[in-house]
């Protein structure tokens, strides 16, 4: 199996429990890494491909023949590439705290954090925007549904047997 199908396999974990709605009050700070894992390891897909599973010739080739159709896909070069760039080169996004993903927000005593307070809220994924005003979970799952084909079509260029997908 690809590494990078391993990995995408624990993006779809990360997305399902991301949307997981129970209604309880958690702290701010873990819906907000959760989001910012998501995106980071939607784009590291591609790195991890092509620096850890193409490691013979043939497959290097494959790569470097695929990388500029990949990277002109919508979901790439309008999603995944800009939300990691502001994300982890510019700091910039995260999920927008006054969209109504986001319950009322309440401040609470937590010794464990700085200032030995915390901001928790009830979350709602499916309500969740990103910088731009787009819902989140659309995104995650046309990202996902794109790595997908894209490591679909290495397996049989690489004749790997298809890894069965939930």
């Amino acid at each position: 199996m690809l590494v990078a199908r391993a990995q995408l396999d624990l993006i779809r974990d990360l997305v399902a429990r991301f949307q997981q709605d129970d209604s309880m009050m958690r702290p701010v700070a873990d819906f907000q890494s959760q989001y910012v894992a998501i995106v980071a390891l939607l784009r590291s897909v591609g790195h991890v491909f092509a620096n850890v599973d193409c490691h013979d010739a043939a497959r290097r080739e494959y790569s470097r023949e695929q990388w500029p159709i990949w990277r002109r896909d919508p979901i790439f070069s309008e999603f995944i590439e800009p939300t990691r760039n502001a994300l982890l080169k510019e700091f910039q996004g995260g999920l927008e705290l006054r969209s109504e993903g986001f319950g009322t927000i309440a401040v609470v005593v937590d010794p464990t954090m700085p200032g030995n307070v915390a901001r928790v809220a009830a979350f709602d994924a499916r309500e969740v925007r990103d910088r731009l005003g787009r819902p989140v979970l659309p995104n995650f799952h046309a990202a996902i549904a794109f790595w997908d084909r894209c490591l679909s079509q290495a397996e049989t260029a690489f004749g790997e047997a298809p890894t069965l997908r939930s």
